[in-house]
């Protein structure tokens, strides 16, 4: 109904993922920036074509249409029952980032990230001038853990002011458990921490899991919580720059909103509000047969790899069309991997070493293209490693 299968062609649309970075590049497959290959829902592009006929494109505010439709998702769809007053909207949820560091920790103190993690976690702390403490995940049978005992030790150091939670976890897949969230929390709130929850993937969630947000395990927890969410990875709107920031505390709100404010970043633009009306009150049916084409597309990639690239190992995935994958057992560089996979296998992926130093032998595959564009990168990649066998 929604034609998943069709493949469209980005290469005229000045589209960062398919716009090669040196000529390594040319004729890969790009599978690697977090965005979707697929045609946004139907309900999404009617909704811009119609505003776009009223022909006045000045200044737009938030009105209730917009948040009844934030707040009728997030409480259909993850029954989180959140408050218009909590909403500060924002261009984006990496800037979100930026302004909790400016907000709540100054220069030389710490903030906790869990690496393999998306890169901007470890960047905006240290741009603006914290010190990126990590927690690194531990792997175990296939499958990230937290260490519990490195993060509650480096949690009681006075100079971290701030933790950096990610959920779903990107890249490794992860959607935390209620119990891992509530031991995360019991932490902070012993001792201080503020936390940031990045949570744009929050609706991709396979079959079997449940994506909770860390702010609604109670008061307590939602009282020292950020929570960053967007429409953007769930609908493939992500070039229309808008993001939700959910603050149950007033005070923690009104000192976040006056740093957005100072630095003139709380408008958005006119297109980003009507997309995410349309995608929160109209987009459902189309986001849930996405989500059961990615499903198909995450069933192709174990299956293939597991019987035909055994060297390369696979993640369960639990959330996010993001798949990370072990290239460990090659005994490659991160450099020699990366040319292997850009000059021999002819595919675009995400080097595991941005992520952190334990990303190292990783890569980071976007499932979220047609069916056909994932069989062509697969059989790729079979190929570069039978050759090299």
């Amino acid at each position: 109904m929604y034609e998943f299968d069709r493949v469209i062609d980005r290469t005229h649309t000045d589209a960062s993922k398919v716009i090669p970075q040196s000529a390594a590049h040319k004729d890969c497959i790009p599978l690697w920036v977090a965005d979707m290959d697929f045609a946004a829902a139907p309900a999404i592009q009617e909704a811009i074509v119609k505003r776009l006929q009223t022909p006045i494109y000045g200044y737009t505010e938030r009105s209730d249409r917009y948040y009844d439709a934030v707040i009728g998702w997030m409480g259909k769809r993850h029954n989180w029952q959140i408050k218009k007053d909590w909403i500060v909207t924002m261009p984006g949820v990496v800037p979100a980032m930026a302004v909790t560091m400016r907000t709540w920790v100054k220069p030389g103190e710490k903030a906790i990230i869990m690496p393999p993690l998306y890169p901007p976690f470890a960047s905006m702390i240290a741009s603006n001038g914290g010190t990126v403490v990590t927690n690194p995940l531990v792997l175990q049978n296939g499958h990230y853990e937290i260490d519990f005992y490195d993060f509650e030790q480096k949690a009681k150091d006075p100079a971290v002011k701030m933790f950096f939670l990610c959920n779903p976890h990107n890249p490794g897949g992860r959607v935390w458990s209620r119990e891992e969230l509530q031991r995360i929390a019991d932490i902070c709130l012993a001792n201080d921490v503020l936390i940031f929850s990045d949570d744009i993937h929050h609706d991709i969630v396979f079959s079997g899991h449940t994506y909770t947000p860390i702010a609604s395990l109670s008061p307590d927890v939602a009282d020292i919580t950020i929570t960053a969410t967007s429409a953007g990875k769930s609908f493939n709107i992500a070039g229309f720059k808008a993001a939700n920031i959910m603050i149950t505390n007033a005070k923690l709100r009104n000192a976040f909103s006056r740093t957005v404010q100072a630095l003139g970043m709380n408008d958005l633009d006119v297109m980003p509000i009507e997309a995410t009306i349309a995608a929160y009150t109209e987009g459902e049916a189309w986001f849930d047969a996405m989500m059961a084409y990615m499903q198909g597309n995450n069933k192709l990639i174990e299956e293939f790899i597991t019987a035909r690239i055994p060297e390369v190992k696979v993640f369960k995935q639990e959330g996010t069309y993001l798949k990370w994958l072990d290239f460990r057992e090659l005994g490659l560089s991160p450099v020699e991997l990366k040319d292997f996979l850009q000059l021999k296998a002819k595919v675009w992926l995400n080097q595991g070493i941005s992520f952190g130093d334990n990303g190292a032998g990783f890569m980071r595959l976007n499932m979220a293209s047609p069916r056909s564009v994932i069989q062509e990168a697969l059989e790729r990649m079979e190929k570069a490693i039978q050759e090299r066998r």
